[in-house]
């Protein structure tokens, strides 16, 4: 190889570094999620997101949000609304990562799945809601939460 092809490639490769080290750096790592209270939410309705990977094609995105009980027991009633909220920790506070959500059932042969994109350092929620008496399935319910298929948090209700 000539000295001159030495020189453009390794010039080539200095610029590539150059353009691609900033991108790579913009990359937000999450290192833990903490959650911070579980059980019974009173929660208010703000409308509806789409979600194409769920079984009803959307999740209820909400207002204001109250823990009413701390509790893994849930009664299995219409309109029963449960979950947790957590901080999600990393490297850039403030900065955006896409979690999956995936909630199932030990008695259902399927689960629930979604990507939600959350605020490092910020509080937030995910749950359920029993919307139609037969979503109300006594057993054990558990919400996992994911990033870059690794499992982050988990908490695991019990229905009644």
């Amino acid at each position: 190889m000539k000295a001159m092809d030495k020189r453009v490639i390794i010039g080539l490769m200095i610029i590539l570094l150059m353009v691609a080290w900033p991108m790579a750096s913009m990359a937000t790592g999450v290192d833990s999620i903490k959650i911070i209270d579980f059980g019974l939410y009173k929660t208010t309705f703000a409308g509806w997101q789409e979600a194409p990977d769920t079984q009803r094609g959307k999740i209820q995105i909400t207002g204001q949000r109250e823990l009413v009980k701390r509790t893994k027991m849930i009664p299995g009633s219409d309109g029963t609304e449960f979950g947790f909220r957590y901080v999600v920790n990393g490297q850039e506070e403030g900065g955006e990562v896409d979690l999956l959500v995936r909630v199932s059932h030990s008695g259902m042969q399927s689960s629930e799945e979604w990507v939600a994109s959350r605020q490092i350092g910020t509080p937030s929620f995910e749950g359920w809601k029993f919307d139609h008496e037969s979503q109300i399935i006594p057993g054990k319910l558990t919400i996992e939460l994911f990033h870059e298929g690794v499992k982050l948090a988990e908490k695991t209700f019990t229905v009644y």
